[in-house]
């Protein structure tokens, strides 16, 4: 037995990722990723991650998954420590180009089981992807995730804006609409509602496939359908994944520290939250004890 069989993510993520870096995957991420994948992993999957920083995620995944190839896409250049490895591959490009894209399936050999949108974290890059590569590149019951969605609550991004709590007072009898934050990544993942619900409403296909909508703290995960999914809407053929726009490299260079800072805040409550965990868990459990001896 390979001594990664029984490795899990989280020791690979100690293993891989320095100390304080902020792009590391949180705690939640991982167990999320856990239950997706554990069942998987000596299945010979197909793994694509856009976004790939200090290459700790590519390195985690193939050692997690010993019989996968991973692809990684980044618009800067590769980390030399992904480069020569076995079953890793990197392409430097856009992650909302269509013939980089193209090109992480044919190094891969086909369609993706797994997808990871880790990249710009700014809507419309992420959607452009989205919609490329999910009808195209995800197979049938692979599942294509969103890390990060938050950053359209940070003002930080171009296209983020400050949290706000949405009215609670618009529960009338006459109210029509309930709005809440639509900027940047999030009114992305809010839009994914309408290809869920398309068939039931109008009985037609929706071009997105979508099964099944898991909305977590901070990452969603969209899982296909095993039906074929319908034409794109007309109004779209002109639009989606298309070559970066000039000056989008600057752009994205600019913000990868505020990504990182994002992700080490994120990273950092979820560590206190497991620290409190450990502390007052045995505490709970004398509580509830106690309660179901008294009967209350």
């Amino acid at each position: 037995m390979d001594e990664n069989d029984c490795v899990t993510l989280d020791e690979l993520a100690e293993r891989y990722y320095a100390e304080g870096d902020g792009t590391r995957k949180g705690p939640s991420y991982l167990a999320s990723y856990t239950r997706l994948l554990q069942h998987r992993r000596q299945e010979k999957l197909r793994i694509l991650e856009l976004g790939v920083s200090s290459g700790a995620s590519l390195l985690s995944w193939r050692d997690y998954l010993p019989h996968a190839t991973i692809v990684g896409i980044d618009i800067a250049a590769a980390p030399p420590r992904v480069l020569g490895q076995d079953r890793i591959y990197f392409i430097q490009g856009s992650q909302d180009d269509p013939a980089v894209l193209d090109q992480a399936a044919k190094i891969a050999g086909g369609g993706f089981d797994l997808i990871v949108d880790d990249a710009s974290h700014i809507g419309y890059l992420t959607k452009r992807s989205l919609h490329y590569l999910f009808p195209r590149w995800l197979v049938p019951g692979g599942c294509y995730v969103i890390e990060d969605f938050g950053t359209g609550f940070l003002r930080e991004y171009p296209d983020g804006r400050d949290f706000a709590v949405p009215n609670w007072n618009d529960a009338v009898p006459d109210a029509r609409e309930f709005h809440s934050s639509q900027h940047g990544m999030v009114g992305v993942v809010k839009q994914l509602v309408e290809p869920l619900m398309q068939e039931l409403m109008t009985a037609s296909r929706p071009y997105l496939a979508i099964e099944r909508l898991t909305i977590e703290t901070n990452i969603v995960f969209i899982d296909k359908s095993l039906k074929p999914g319908g034409p794109l809407p007309v109004s779209a053929q002109t639009v989606g994944a298309q070559p970066a726009a000039e000056g989008t490299e600057a752009r994205l260079d600019a913000l990868v520290e505020t990504v990182r800072d994002h992700a080490d805040r994120i990273a950092g409550v979820e560590r206190l939250l497991l620290r409190l965990l450990r502390i007052l868990g045995p505490a709970l459990w004398v509580r509830r004890s106690v309660r179901g001896l008294f009967g209350r």
